[in-house]
Order: structure tokens, then sequence, then C-alpha cells
């Protein structure tokens, strides 16, 4: 599973960090976690990538919970985004306006964002992780890239 999947939780974890020394600490954490609740998964299941980005997902989450020097009160998902910005590498406008539209989402939608279209999931997977219907994450989606579109346009044409 490690060979396998370690490159998916890795762009995972690190879209959320944006910082790869704490990415780097989380997916250890996250391999060493899947090999102790190994025996807890279905051998036939042929979902093992979804579950491994669940525990991904929620072992994020409890770091930023212990994380001291973040203000009572931001919301942890937010400020792990907020370091996205350092792997934009090209000063082009379009990734800019992109950077920005990522950032205009709320967290909910660029979770969906990440495991959809940074990870590369099914939405039948997304929805086991994140316990929503498939077709409900179909139109979300839909509705997340008109947003975003939006954004970016607008972005473009300089009134952002």
């Amino acid at each position: 599973m490690y060979d396998q999947y370690f490159d998916d939780i890795y762009r995972f974890v690190l879209f959320k960090t944006g910082n790869r020394w704490d990415t780097d600490d989380l997916v250890s954490e996250i391999f060493r976690k899947a090999f102790q609740k190994f025996h807890m998964l279905n051998k036939e299941a042929s979902n093992q990538k979804s579950w491994l980005l669940t525990i991904s997902r929620y072992t994020v989450i409890d770091y930023y919970r212990k994380r001291k020097e973040i203000a009572y009160g931001h919301d942890p998902e937010v400020y792990g985004y907020t370091q996205v910005s350092l792997f934009f590498q090209e000063t082009d406008r379009r990734n800019g306006c992109l950077e920005e539209s990522l950032l205009s989402l709320t967290p909910d939608e660029r979770e969906l964002i990440n495991l959809k279209y940074i990870v590369g999931l099914k939405y039948a997977e997304v929805g086991e992780i994140v316990g929503k219907a498939e077709q409900w994450l179909k139109m979300k989606s839909q509705r997340i890239r008109q947003k975003m579109a939006l954004w970016i346009n607008q972005c473009m044409e300089g009134e952002r």
C-alpha cells in the first residue's frame, strides 16, 4: 500500500499544509496509523486508497488542532491553505488568479477540489471519505468549478 499510494497521500497532505517538512512528518504518521490498524481493513475491499485518505484527512485535522501558533478562533484548514502560495512557482497572472479562486472557496469546497482533482479520486471514493452521495458530489463539483471560473475570469479582467 505504501508504494502504491504514497504519492497520492503526499500530494493530499501537501496541499493541506503547504509545507514539505510538516507533510513528511504527517505522511509518516499516516502510514504508521494505517499499519497499526491494517487488521481492521477488509482484505477484499478494493478501497484501500479511500481508507488511507480518510486517515490522512483526520490526521491533518488533528495536527492543526494541536498546533499552538494558530490563533484561537482561526480555522485550521484555512491556515493550511494559505501556505499553498509557496508552491506556485510561476508569477504568471493566471496562477495568481487560480490561487485566489482556491482561497475564495470554503474549506469544504477546497476539500472536494483536493480529493477530486489533486488526488484524483472518483466521485464514489470521495463520497466514502466525506460521507456524501455521489450525485450530490457531482453537482457540487460542477458548481465549484463554475464559481472558480467566474472568479478567475473576473481576476484576469482586473475586476478583483
